[in-house]
């Protein structure tokens, strides 16, 4: 049956189930329905009772897990039957979590209020993309759409009841989220129309006229009621009752569940305190790399001045969409002639830059990656030109070189054009291998020579420190008990981000996605340490392409397991190449 010698076939089978069931229940993530193009006919459900539901399923899922012996199972099926017990892990905490935090795009990046942008906005977006997608072929789809319609409301009105069961258990939004909360349910609501309506050319069926017609009744009588229902709810009442303090630690068991995210979202056994102390620590190696720049271009002890100049030089500016698009191109055709140096082969799909839907502008700082789907094959980063075009641009090739090449895209492109992987790991969302891949990218830009200038090499350290600030105003505000305007603060002095840029950045992780920032330096980290023991392990036999295919080549993993697994390919490395311990 299964072809692996010396293992018993129920074993076998039982694996085989084991990753299926988990498979099946990934598929439900409106996320993985987008990649794949394998819809359900509802959009997900944001319940407490879905929540409890998976919870069970997970915790049924750790069980039979546990009656397994892995270490028997050929290596590829060890690697799959340890992400499925990370996943499931994850959900087995669902229900126990939903009123702190909840995963609407079941992805395993936790917000605490819906009504955010990292959270709900990130997650409506991606249900409008499944609506953008939804394809008029047969009799009946008009129909299909038109529940999509009513399930979109559906799911406005599950944000409302969540908000407000939260506020029932003293679990109120910060003042200065629901602000921003009232302000993105806003742009969602006057934006719904035109981000529902289906053209013409789209329409393969008779009667369009009718079908435009029903579908807007539905979005004045269905989904603009909803957003109202959700804008009320945010009420001057509600602002009365909502905290000036921000941070997980205000709620109560907030402090516990944050030590758990910290957990989820490096994939490590590491405390608030230590990320901390780790943040703190890297900052200053940063900052005086920072400083030997600044002294060589002739502005030693004076980084304000030096900022200044930067500021002020056009060079370093972009005043619109078009002219920030030409300079994320430029970075791009840059590294292009560079990739077959560091990688055995490259993905398939395109990649390009487009700005940021409008309704997500005033709350994302730079923007998101989206990677290729069915229906679209290219990897496009949305970048956010309302803050990109108030600051210099120098640091523009270190988010260009984590986002894309060699960064997101090429990790998602290559993890879901590999046929060889289960679709299971094919869809795998690991947070700290997602970042810390694209970080360990931005880095490995850097030492083959991508910051051609002082500048790009400065900028490149600013970005640095800003991704660093995290670690330390993360778990300052999370659990530490910082204010908002200390972590403010912190940034101001070393992250070297725009005012614009810190207020959002700061709300999203006291108010947002709590712990998913610490992901990327610790992340990175990481990375740079498995390779450089697999260096050391394999002396002048060392290949920098062999050390990108052996992480990749598993898709998104926790990172503990990843370096499970690149430590067993430095030893059959060794084996191939004849190498003892002693050589």
């Amino acid at each position: 049956m299964n072809g692996y010698r010396n293992i018993d076939d129920s074993l076998i089978a039982e694996v085989y189930r084991i990753i299926e069931d988990a498979w099946g229940e990934l598929q439900r993530s409106l996320y993985v329905q987008l990649r794949t193009g394998h819809f359900s006919t509802r959009l997900p459900d944001l319940s407490l009772e879905e929540a409890q539901r998976r919870g069970a399923f997970g915790e049924q899922l750790l069980v039979r897990l546990s009656r397994l012996p892995e270490q028997q199972l050929p290596h590829e099926l060890a690697i799959s039957l340890r992400l499925v017990r990370f996943r499931a892990s994850t959900w087995a905490n669902e229900g126990k979590w939903y009123w702190h935090v909840i995963d609407p795009l079941g992805t395993g990046c936790f917000g605490v209020f819906l009504p955010t942008a990292y959270c709900g906005g990130w997650f409506l977006n991606t249900v409008r993309s499944r609506l953008a997608t939804f394809a008029f072929t047969q009799l009946g789809d008009a129909d299909r759409y038109l529940g999509l319609i009513a399930d979109y409301a559906r799911l406005i009105d599950q944000f409302t009841a969540r908000t407000s069961g939260q506020a029932q258990r003293g679990i109120y939004m910060p003042k200065v989220q629901v602000l921003q909360a009232r302000g993105l349910l806003s742009a969602y609501r006057r934006s719904a129309e035109g981000a529902i309506t289906v053209a013409s050319d789209r329409y393969d069926l008779p009667s369009y006229e009718g079908f435009a017609a029903e579908l807007k009744q539905r979005v004045r009588n269905q989904i603009e009621p909803a957003f109202d229902r959700a804008i009320v709810l945010l009420s001057d009442e509600y602002m009365r009752s909502a905290p000036d303090e921000v941070g997980m630690h205000q709620y109560s068991g907030g402090s516990d569940l944050y030590a758990d995210l910290v957990k989820l979202h490096t994939t490590m056994d590491l405390t608030p305190e230590e990320v901390h102390a780790r943040g703190l620590q890297r900052m200053e190696r940063i900052e005086q790399s920072m400083r030997q720049i600044e002294a060589d271009l002739g502005f030693e002890n004076d980084t304000v001045r030096f900022r200044e100049s930067l500021a002020n030089d056009p060079k370093w500016r972009a005043t619109d969409e078009e002219a920030i698009t030409a300079v994320f191109t430029r970075y791009i055709e840059r590294l292009k002639p560079r990739l077959g140096e560091i990688f055995f082969a490259l993905p398939e799909s395109s990649y390009s830059v487009a700005p940021l839907s409008e309704a997500l502008r005033g709350s994302m700082t730079f923007g998101f990656y989206d990677p290729p789907i069915r229906e679209r094959k290219e990897g496009i980063y949305y970048f956010n030109p309302k803050n990109l075009t108030k600051k210099p641009l120098y640091d523009l090739g270190t988010l260009t070189y984590h986002e894309l090449m060699p960064g997101h895209h090429m990790h998602f492109s290559s993890q879901l054009e590999d046929r060889s992987l289960h679709p299971f790991r094919m869809n795998s969302f690991v947070n700290s291998y997602v970042e810390g891949w694209a970080e360990y990218a931005a880095t490995l830009a850097g030492e083959i020579g991508m910051y051609e200038q002082p500048v790009e090499q400065y900028g490149r350290l600013t970005m640095d420190a800003f991704l660093t600030s995290r670690l330390v105003v993360d778990t300052g505000m999370n659990a530490i008990g910082w204010s908002l305007e200390a972590a403010r603060e912190y940034m101001r002095i070393h992250s070297g981000m725009s005012e614009a840029e810190i207020s959002t950045e700061t709300i999203r992780y006291s108010c947002d996605i709590p712990g998913q920032a610490l992901a990327y330096k610790l992340g990175d980290t990481e990375i740079l340490s498995m390779r450089q023991r697999m260096s050391d392990g394999l002396g002048k036999h060392f290949n920098l392409k062999e050390f990108h295919a052996s992480v990749l080549k598993p898709g998104a993993l926790p990172l503990t397991d990843l370096a499970w697994h690149i430590d067993l390919e430095t030893e059959r490395l060794k084996k191939q190449f004849g190498l003892t311990s002693s050589n």
